[in-house]
């Protein structure tokens, strides 16, 4: 058997009870067909570098099992099939080591957490629509950064990688800036 990460990224307009059970037929087919299912990692809504079928946001997940490639195929086909994710990337993942039992645990807690917040906020929304979106973007957050807390112990460098990446794309387009705006400064002065 080989060992898969396979990242998802579903589409905002599904709820989150939808994607939960999209995940849970994906589970379950991977072990139907032979395979173990050692992480499912819900990362949450997050904004897309750009429009995918004019979404600009998704419902992140990563998933690490050991499955045969046929498995990994069917897999596929299946994400091809579905409507409600807009892009997926499988890689093989041999170097990565299965949590611990103590860290499955940790990552159980916080998918329950997670579903408990998406049921109280969907009841929350029928009551007051539109009410609190703030407030709901920050509770997403909240059990991403347990998730994060939880890798980063199992992994710093991918734990530490990740911000880093992120920030370098933030940060650059604000150093050339001013770059740009010296030089025609620099120009009429010469006038």
């Amino acid at each position: 058997m080989r060992r898969y990460e396979m990242a998802l990224v579903a589409a905002p307009t599904l709820s989150e009870e939808e994607h939960d059970r999209l995940i849970t037929q994906f589970e379950e087919m991977i072990s139907e067909m032979g395979g173990v299912v050692h992480k499912v990692e819900r990362w949450g809504r997050r904004k897309l570098a750009y429009p995918i079928r004019k979404f600009t946001e998704g419902n992140y997940t990563i998933l690490l099992y050991d499955a045969e490639p046929e498995v990994e195929q069917e897999f596929l086909r299946r994400l091809r099939l579905s409507d409600g994710f807009i892009r997926w990337l499988s890689v093989r993942a041999d170097h990565q080591k299965p949590p611990t039992p103590e860290e499955k645990a940790a990552l159980e807690e916080a998918r329950r957490e997670y579903l408990r917040r998406a049921a109280e906020r969907a009841t929350r929304g029928e009551e007051g629509e539109g009410e609190g979106s703030a407030a709901d973007a920050g509770q997403e957050a909240a059990p991403a950064a347990e998730a994060e807390g939880t890798a980063a112990e199992t992994a710093p460098e991918a734990a530490t990688e990740a911000p880093a990446s992120g920030q370098e794309t933030a940060e650059e387009p604000a150093a050339e800036a001013p770059a740009a705006e010296e030089a025609p400064a620099a120009e009429e002065d010469k006038e």
